[in-house]
């Protein structure tokens, strides 16, 4: 396990606690003394950050450990498993946005204006976020987690989500109609819940066992074609195990040769393919004699089938 990539996720967790804990207190506290719901919605927002980053601090121990018996391949999955989880959270968290923000839309009673230190303060969201998402992206780039991707992606959001705020209260300022702010915490509440449900179906690719990028799969195939002594690569399975491609090609050979040299036309793919691909996990060739044919072959892929 690369323990210089957890150490790096580690970190990025750390800053996204505090940093967020620092905008929540900050957005909530001001929000409710300044009477913007909106302002409240984005500091809730934030809250909900600190959670996502608690949970890629825990998975990063997870991720960590060895293999085991019970985990013969590794600790990896737990990174799509607690990306998911983020799915979840982040869903959550904009249903009962959702739900707090319709019951003060239909409340009759006067609205008062929020003040204007709701605008000072969402500026200052706007800069803390972007400082959080791009801190996050770069980390996710480099240790190519897609738990912090996902979190920066998350962050990503919220800046739009702390514009939109803004605007509103701008709005507000100007038309002198408080229900537009309270409209506007409605609209983002739609879009947090938008992004946790485009997170969930992102993460179901991988925990399904496919890839989203079909073209490592002409990269495996180019690289087995160029093996001298390779025939026919076929029935190829790709899958990521966190950052990390598990890959598995079936190739023939021609049958008379001998067990060894077969052997090592399989190494020579092996090689081929982690010059090509890179964060390999795991590569398995299964050799056939030419022309074999097994009519129960009914899983991987062919050039014919991309």
């Amino acid at each position: 396990m690369d323990q210089n990539r957890i150490r790096k996720i580690r970190i990025a967790s750390w800053v996204g606690i505090i940093g967020n804990g620092i905008l929540a207190a900050l957005k909530v506290s001001v929000g409710l003394l300044s009477g913007s719901m909106a302002v409240v919605a984005d500091g809730i927002d934030s809250a909900s950050d600190i959670v996502t980053s608690l949970v890629t601090l825990f998975t990063a121990d997870i991720i960590a450990a060895p293999p085991d018996r019970e985990h013969p391949w590794g600790h990896s999955r737990a990174e799509t498993i607690a990306t998911k989880l983020l799915s979840f959270i982040i869903f959550f968290a904009g249903a009962q946005l959702a739900v707090s923000t319709v019951g003060n839309l239909l409340q009759r009673a006067p609205r008062e204006l929020p003040g204007r230190i709701a605008l000072a303060v969402t500026g200052v969201s706007i800069a803390g976020k972007i400082f959080l998402a791009l801190h996050k992206y770069r980390i996710g780039r480099e240790t190519d987690s897609s738990m912090l991707k996902a979190d920066a992606m998350n962050m990503r959001n919220d800046i739009f989500l702390s514009l939109a705020v803004l605007t509103g209260l701008t709005a507000v300022f100007l038309l002198k109609q408080p229900v537009i702010d309270t409209v506007t915490g409605l609209l983002l509440s739609l879009w947090i819940m938008k992004s946790g449900f485009d997170l969930f179906m992102e993460t179901s690719l991988e925990l399904m066992d496919s890839v989203e990028d079909h073209s490592v799969y002409r990269t495996v195939f180019d690289a087995a074609d160029r093996t001298p002594g390779v025939i026919n690569p076929h029935r190829a399975r790709i899958r990521k195990l966190n950052n990390l491609y598990d890959i598995d090609l079936d190739i023939e050979v021609e049958g008379t040769i001998s067990v060894m040299e077969a052997h090592r036309i399989a190494q020579n793919v092996e090689q081929n393919i982690k010059k090509a691909v890179q964060n390999i996990f795991d590569i398995m060739v299964h050799v056939e004699p030419e022309g074999n044919v097994e009519q129960d072959e009914q899983f991987g892929l062919t050039r014919e089938d991309l």
